[in-house]
């Protein structure tokens, strides 16, 4: 087979666009810092950028619901400490006014006190996040409390997703907090009948209450318990995500970054051999290449 000029024009032209391909390429990659920007240029490190890619979106999705639910925790935490607050007063005032010395008007505005205490109470439970109420279980549009502390909420505890599968309490029962479900004390009641006692002035009632003030303190006690446990959840959930993210991050960026210091050699290496077959192909032809091809 005998080899044309144009066949060798051919075959030159070819080595000289595949040189100018790789050094483009280089130039590319310099310029971007990137080395796969399509899944051609790399097929097996496109599909790790991929799966890699996904999971730090769903981290990133874990992350945002976990820090909405930590601030409605930490609202009712903080909700729940006032409730304590304000039973620790009920407490000294049926303590305080079960001594027979104090006057019936005295145990009168007792009874108002606890009345105003109960009130803040029921506002207390009934705090919203966001427009949702957050001690109403599942029935979260409307006040889980009303007036005389009665439940319309229900005994349901929210869950998030706090790290891929694994699902955590973002709230608590108020039911059993509040009205003692399970075996408790309804708070209310007890408050109710404590007040009754100091607008009766029966001293007699107002000592026997402490008691039940006592247990109804004891179950706000165990749910700021809960809510610690699930607030400590949520902070350990949230460092080990942002191991997990970064780890992930690191591993879409080994396989989609480039060694710039390599890259840069790379570069140099494409544009000498692109110069080098130029300058061979017009050697051969005595002639330009641009001018051949005109």
């Amino acid at each position: 087979m005998r080899v044309t000029s144009r066949m060798s024009f051919d075959l030159a032209q070819a080595q000289m666009m595949a040189a100018r391909d790789r050094a483009v390429q280089a130039q590319q990659q310099v310029t971007t810092g990137m080395r796969v920007d399509h899944p051609g240029d790399d097929p097996a490190a496109a599909g790790v950028m991929v799966s890699q890619g996904i999971a730090i979106q769903r981290l990133d999705t874990i992350d945002k619901t976990t820090s909405g639910a930590q601030g409605e925790v930490q609202t009712a935490d903080g909700a729940l400490q006032s409730v304590s607050t304000l039973l620790q007063r009920a407490q000294d005032l049926a303590i305080q006014l079960g001594n027979d010395t104090y006057s019936a008007t005295e145990r009168a505005a007792g009874s108002q006190e606890i009345n105003s205490i109960s009130s803040q109470i029921v506002q207390l439970m009934n705090t919203q996040v966001g427009g949702r109420y957050i001690f109403g279980g599942n029935v979260d549009s409307t006040p889980p409390f009303d007036a005389t502390g009665a439940y319309s909420g229900d005994a349901a505890v929210r869950q998030i997703e706090i790290a891929p599968g694994l699902l955590q309490a973002s709230s608590i029962r108020a039911d059993i907090t509040m009205k003692g479900v399970g075996g408790g004390v309804d708070v209310f009641s007890t408050l109710s009948a404590l007040s009754t006692a100091l607008a009766n002035n029966d001293g007699a009632a107002v000592r026997s209450s402490v008691t039940g003030i006592n247990q109804a303190t004891d179950q706000i006690s165990s749910a700021l318990t809960t809510t610690g446990g699930i607030l400590s959840a949520f902070d350990s959930a949230q460092q080990i995500g942002s191991v997990a993210k970064d780890s992930a991050q690191k591993v879409l960026s080994a396989q989609s970054e480039v060694d710039i210091f390599k890259a840069t050699s790379d570069l140099t290496l494409a544009q000498q051999s692109l110069q080098a077959t130029l300058a061979v192909t017009a050697q051969s032809f005595n002639v330009s290449l641009l001018n051949y091809l005109k």
